[in-house]
């Protein structure tokens, strides 16, 4: 079949979501071409065809068998093109965070199907909007994320990695500053901790120890920053799905998580992971200070993790997206 999907770019975050998945429905023999603005950046590796136009309107989408917008201002391009049966795929319910609340809501009320990524989104959206949606699940590439050397082995200090998107940047629910009030608060009870960070936007911080910032633009060095670090730590309030913490896991890594609604699907407490409230400083510090004197529990959570991660693969999300459209075909 034929797949359309318009995007305004391939960046950072959640558009991973959509090159993962494009490249797994060629890999099955799809055509999948991707539309996007003549100077929107593409970070990623595409086997998909690129098509890129001046702007998005209805007129430089290609006819196909379906068009799959996905953020909100490429839902309206796709629908008055009828160039193709409309599929909205919902990586994020975006009346959360965006400024144009009314126009993004709209975006889910067209005539088209509805693709989330968590049970938790599809509640999200079914309560917002009062339509229902079919999850269509992330995954994790683990011939990539998979484990490596630990720098605590030269160094002799455990690791503890974090993802730093800043508020100046828009980022506004992802945690920053709990995660540095609690590495404020630990550096108090537990001395001899190192603290690595990946920043995509090149953001700073103040934070109350040195840190180092690591560059990863691509996923296998993504993998290498996840690999490296004992601890990998996730405070964000609320995620559609999360990729982050489950790629950590693939990579050997134990993970420290706030309970954001999207990760319900594959973190369990206490099993692959440990679980805190969000915004908890007081419990994030003392789960810190349990897995950083505690070598052999955050092994055990490593090992358990990594095992977990390998069922969540991309494959599984094309054949399910696959099932799905050929569903909507009658097929």
């Amino acid at each position: 079949m034929k797949i359309v999907i318009p995007v305004v770019s391939l960046e950072t975050g959640g558009t991973r979501f959509i090159y993962h998945l494009a490249n797994e429905m060629v890999d099955k023999g799809h055509a999948v071409e991707i539309v996007l603005p003549e100077k929107a950046a593409v970070a990623w590796p595409l086997r998909a065809q690129i098509t890129r136009v001046k702007e998005l309107t209805p007129d430089k989408i290609p006819p196909a068998d379906f068009i799959l917008p996905n953020f909100y201002p490429t839902v309206f391009p796709a629908w008055e093109s009828k160039k193709g049966q409309v599929v909205r795929l919902s990586l994020g319910y975006e009346p959360l965070w965006v400024e144009e609340k009314e126009k993004a809501l709209s975006s889910y009320l067209i005539n088209a199907p509805i693709l989330s990524i968590s049970q938790w989104h599809r509640q999200i959206i079914l309560q917002a909007t009062g339509r229902d949606s079919t999850v269509i699940p992330g995954g994790v590439n683990s011939s990539v994320f998979c484990p490596g050397p630990k720098k605590s082995l030269t160094t002799g200090r455990p690791t503890i990695a974090y993802i730093l998107r800043s508020r100046e940047h828009g980022y506004t629910w992802k945690g920053t500053e709990d995660f540095w009030e609690a590495i404020q608060r630990l550096t108090q009870l537990v001395p001899g901790f190192d603290i690595q960070v990946v920043a995509p936007e090149g953001a700073t911080y103040p934070a109350p120890i040195p840190y180092e910032t690591v560059i990863a633009n691509t996923d296998q060095e993504m993998a290498h920053f996840y690999a490296q670090g004992d601890i990998f730590v996730s405070t964000s309030y609320f995620e559609a799905f999360s990729m982050p913490p489950l790629e950590a896991m693939a990579c050997g890594t134990a993970v420290v998580t706030t309970d954001n609604g999207g990760n319900r699907d594959y973190t369990k407490n206490r099993e692959n992971c440990l679980l805190v409230p969000p915004s908890d400083v007081q419990q994030l510090t003392l789960i810190l200070v349990h897995l950083l004197t505690q070598g052999n529990i955050r092994n055990q959570l490593a090992q358990v993790g990594r095992q977990f991660a390998q069922t969540w693969t991309w494959r599984n999300s094309a054949d399910k997206l696959e099932a799905f459209l050929l569903q909507l075909t009658g097929r």
